[in-house]
């Protein structure tokens, strides 16, 4: 990237970075307050239940809690609690949200000046449904069916002769096995105020980014293009996670998948592969893909998963921020816009790469 370009679009977003952060500020503020209140309150009203099985609480302690106990004057004592609770997280994610959005208004248009500077000859839009046919396709995120919610973030396509380059932030919340695991926590007694505490309460009190309160299974970049040759089958990589390898077998959606085993030790090392010809999966990553895919983890510096099918090519990147979102810490400095343009370009440069 020309170094005049970044300095000239840096000088003409610096003031809207630095209001950005003073917003982010405030509003990063207002979700410690908001939720450190909720979880004191939690915390209380377990206390509250306990307490009638708890011996000896002495005074003045044990005296109200008595006085709060069911009873014929007051048969809805441990009901309150619960509604309290209720209203309350009703109130502190309404006035969150809110605040968030406004947030997020100025991010948005900051972001899209920023892109459109930056990379005039892309077309860059984040008004754009979510590319859910694609990534369906894909067969990256075994636990994806119809009505998984799918969040677009900003899309980018280039368009040339021999090959049309399309890329996505998106947010998938993927029924996988954590999900369906913390929902079957939510419905035991309890249990379920442990994991509202840890999903709403804690995280948000000790993140350093905000939170929009979405469970992402995957939050990142989706890129996806053609290549010249047609294959049969689909073949598959993942950076090496036992939590990725058990979701895909657990999934029974790709019972003909075979695990593909490969020679070279650095690759297999890094990646797990399956296909569903072990012929074909090893002409798909020949020697010198494999060192390209190995070189991508490298410069993306994070989990990488690709699909390569029939004339279709797929990579997803993970990015907890989001690549169409501005990173946690201090955002006015230039290398706000450097790191975005390195992540943009070494996707870019995936239609050189990767094609053959």
């Amino acid at each position: 990237m020309d170094q005049h370009l970044l300095q000239e679009t840096f000088t003409e977003v610096q003031d809207s970075l630095k209001d950005i952060q003073s917003k982010r500020k405030k509003t990063h503020l207002y979700q410690k307050i908001t939720w450190g209140i909720t979880g004191i309150y939690i915390l209380w009203m377990i206390s509250i239940l306990v307490s009638p099985y708890i011996s000896d609480l002495g005074e003045p302690f044990g005296d109200f809690v008595a006085s709060i106990q069911p009873s014929a004057n007051n048969p809805y004592a441990q009901i309150l609690p619960f509604a309290g609770l209720m209203i309350l997280i009703y109130f502190s994610t309404s006035f969150f949200i809110r605040a968030f959005q406004k947030f997020k208004t100025q991010e948005l248009k900051t972001m899209a000046n920023m892109v459109q500077k930056l990379f005039p000859d892309l077309e860059f839009t984040q008004g754009a449904n979510a590319p859910i046919k694609e990534i369906q396709s894909s067969k990256l995120f075994a636990w994806l069916k119809n009505d998984v919610p799918v969040y677009s973030f900003g899309q980018m396509r280039s368009r040339s002769r021999e090959v049309e380059f399309n890329l996505a932030d998106i947010g998938i919340i993927e029924n996988n096995l954590s999900n369906k695991a913390i929902g079957a926590l939510g419905q035991v007694p309890i249990l379920n105020l442990i994991v509202v505490i840890y999903q709403y309460v804690f995280k948000n009190l000790i993140s350093n980014n905000l939170q929009d309160n979405l469970p992402y299974s995957f939050r990142g970049m989706f890129c996806w293009l053609k290549f010249r040759k047609k294959l049969e089958g689909h073949t598959v990589v993942f950076s090496r996670n036992q939590g990725i390898k058990l979701d895909r077998w657990s999934s029974f959606r790709f019972k003909e998948e075979q695990e593909v085993f490969l020679e070279d030790p650095r690759f297999t090392e890094n990646f797990i592969v399956y296909g569903t010809d072990q012929v074909e999966a090893r002409y798909v990553l020949s020697t010198s893909i494999m060192e390209r895919i190995l070189d991508l983890k490298e410069k993306f510096d994070r989990p990488i998963f690709l699909s390569f099918q029939n004339k279709q090519m797929y990579l997803a990147v993970k990015n907890e921020n989001g690549l169409f979102s501005f990173p946690s810490g201090n955002l006015e400095r230039i290398q706000v816009l450097e790191e975005l343009t390195k992540e943009i370009e070494t996707a870019l440069g995936v239609k050189a790469d990767l094609r053959f």
